[in-house]
């Protein structure tokens, strides 16, 4: 049986309606929007509190180990090596007065005798001259050559050129042995039985072992940091100096006194300071060569504030936190800095917060979120932040 066309329009015109109206009102009653909260993206950084106080500024720099005293082996004399000690080799150990090699001697004894001789006829050669002196008899009113003065004279110089040769051919002598002059350790030697050896030709490096020296570059500046007034060699003695380095093996350290300040700058404008390490109080002594790395430390310097490096914003500037937390620039005046601290003396006060920003990119005015300086932090001088 069909359904009359009326109903079946009827029908669908009620489908519709309700469609239209379920449509509307979706937009008449909008569902809930979700609760977004804005985050200010605030960068975190910590913070370092100023502080004003007498600090003892230490100075890094580095040099090489040196022997305090280096001396050169040589002969005097020419000749050929005859017997060598077993101690004259590169690193052998000698006392002060060892005989180190000798030269086959007797050339020069047979010199001694030739001039050994010399003098017996020179002797016989005055003794002449007074004998005919005598015979001659020569008055006050005769010449000086009557008076055989000049004669006289011509002996006796003749006997003293014959002594002096004698005591050279002894010196002579003497020099074919190479006696050590210091107690040390030896270096470069270059010498062997048999060899021929000339006059002067070093024959190898004699070096002390008990006390050595480190010849340190400073910045001009570093001196009043230090302590150390140009003129007065007495502001040396407060001068420390500790050296660390790797030698034999292993990583040692030594403690080292300045003992002298070359004059004069270089073309750098360094100076350098001499330190001396007595090897005898030390656990692992130093030997020439060795490279140091080395802190030095003065007297103190008054009123400086300790900044970690971090907080470097430039050359002569650092970042701040400023009352509305964000980051500027503060213009300071830096004594001196290390890869660890800043050295400050003006442009700062104890209200001052440094940011500790280290590499980052920041731009000035940007806000950020101040963190406290992190624990354990230390200070120059070993005390906790």
């Amino acid at each position: 049986m069909k359904v009359p066309f009326s109903l079946r329009t009827l029908v669908a015109l009620v489908a519709a309606g309700v469609m239209v109206l379920a449509v509307v009102s979706l937009y008449m009653v909008p569902p809930a929007q979700p609760d977004i909260r804005q985050q200010d993206n605030v960068l975190s950084l910590d913070t370092w509190s100023v502080k004003w106080s007498d600090v003892v500024i230490p100075v890094h720099t580095q040099g090489m180990v040196r022997a305090r005293h280096e001396l050169p082996l040589s002969l005097e004399v020419s000749g050929r090596v005859e017997e060598v000690s077993p101690a004259f080799a590169d690193g052998g150990r000698v006392m002060a007065g060892d005989v180190l090699l000798r030269l086959d001697p007797e050339p020069f004894e047979l010199e001694v005798v030739s001039q050994q001789n010399a003098v017996h006829a020179a002797r016989l050669h005055v003794a002449e001259t007074k004998a005919r002196a005598r015979v001659a008899g020569g008055s006050s009113r005769s010449s000086a050559l009557g008076r055989f003065e000049p004669q006289m004279d011509e002996a006796r110089s003749r006997l003293a050129a014959a002594k002096a040769g004698l005591r050279q051919a002894q010196r002579q002598l003497e020099q074919t042995e190479l006696v050590a002059s210091i107690s040390g350790r030896l270096k470069g030697v270059q010498v062997m039985p048999g060899q021929h050896l000339q006059a002067g030709a070093v024959l190898g490096q004699l070096y002390q072992e008990d006390l050595v020296e480190v010849r340190l570059p400073v910045r001009d500046d570093w001196l009043a940091l230090l302590g150390i007034v140009p003129g007065d060699d007495a502001s040396l003695d407060t001068v420390s100096a500790r050296l660390s380095g790797r030698f034999a093996g292993r990583q040692g350290h030594w403690e080292g006194k300045v003992v002298r300040r070359e004059g004069g700058l270089n073309r750098n404008q360094m100076m350098h300071l001499i330190v001396q390490v007595a090897n005898f109080e030390q656990d692992l002594p130093l030997e020439p060569g060795v490279l140091v790395q080395a802190e030095l430390r003065g007297a103190p310097t008054a009123a400086v504030a300790v900044l970690p490096r971090s907080a470097q914003a430039g050359e002569d500037s650092i970042w701040v936190l400023d009352d509305e937390k964000r980051l500027r620039r503060q213009s300071v005046a830096i004594l001196h800095y290390d890869n660890e601290s800043l050295y400050v003396h003006d442009g700062v006060t104890t209200d001052t917060q440094a940011v500790l920003a280290g590499d980052l990119q920041l731009l000035e005015g940007m806000r950020i979120h101040p963190n406290p300086p992190p624990a354990g932090l230390a200070t120059v001088d070993g005390t906790r932040q």
